[in-house]
């Protein structure tokens, strides 16, 4: 189950037309000693390290708004891609704005 962050999100950049614009990859079902933000052992570090590499390929997922889960979108890129698409659009949209205030200061 979702948060209400992730509700929140999901309903905000859905009403705007927007949900290219947000990704977030999170896995919900960690359980343990991994679910703990206070456990810095070696082997639980380690092991998020695995999860991690797993999660990236892993599909896109989503809040669904109806019922408040996590569902894999169809046809969607694995969470690794669409990072490094993600990656590259705030890159450029970067280079953009730089060069957009250069030009404003001319």
């Amino acid at each position: 189950m979702v948060d209400m962050i992730d509700f929140y999100n999901c309903v905000a950049f859905e009403a705007y037309h927007s949900q290219n614009n947000y990704l977030r990859i999170q896995d919900d079902t960690l359980t343990g000693t991994v679910a703990s933000v206070d456990v810095t052992t070696q082997d639980n570090l380690e092991e998020l390290v695995k999860i991690g590499e797993a999660l990236l390929k892993k599909p896109v997922s989503r809040v669904d708004p109806d019922t408040g889960n996590y569902q894999p979108i169809p046809n969607a890129d694995t969470n690794e891609e669409a990072l490094i698409k993600f990656a590259q659009k705030l890159s450029e949209e970067k280079r953009y704005r730089e060069l957009h205030a250069q030009s404003q200061k001319e």
